[in-house]
């Protein structure tokens, strides 16, 4: 069942983005903890681009070499943090990573009901959520510079 849902929503994902090969490269994950913070919100249903301050939440996530992530989202001046693991892998020629939530659960942003959540890698050094597949804002994240 998970690798059909996976299989779907990568394929709306590459239906959409437009991209070719050339345009992906794998996530410059490292031994060092990296954040990838939020950059951009677009609402699905009107496609209004928000960025920095003026989006809903702010929100980051830290991917550490023993492949376990930190998220941790600021709204309303409260915060709330989850975490799990992640593993990268590749489908069709993109590149994604997929989070296992073990606690935070309400921080999942999917389409499935499911604890877990995908990010691909685009062209520019960005990691696209793929929650607009189903009425979710599209949300982009960038790496913080070391």
């Amino acid at each position: 069942m998970r690798a059909i849902v996976l299989h779907c929503v990568l394929l709306m994902v590459l239906a959409t983005s437009c991209s070719s090969k050339d345009d992906v490269k794998e996530p410059t994950l490292d031994v060092n903890s990296e954040k990838w913070e939020l950059v951009k919100m677009i609402s699905s249903g009107k496609g209004i681009e928000t960025t920095g301050q003026d989006m809903e939440w702010q929100e980051y996530y830290i991917f550490n070499s023993n492949a376990t992530f930190i998220k941790s989202r600021v709204q309303d001046g409260q915060t709330i943090e989850a975490s799990g693991k992640y593993v990268k892998d590749s489908l069709g020629g993109e590149e994604f990573l997929e989070l296992k939530y073990i606690n935070g659960v309400e921080l999942i942003a999917n389409c499935t009901g499911t604890k877990v959540e995908l990010l691909y890698y685009k062209k520019g050094g960005v990691l696209r959520g793929v929650w607009s597949a189903c009425d979710g804002p599209e949300l982009e994240y960038e790496q913080l510079k070391k």
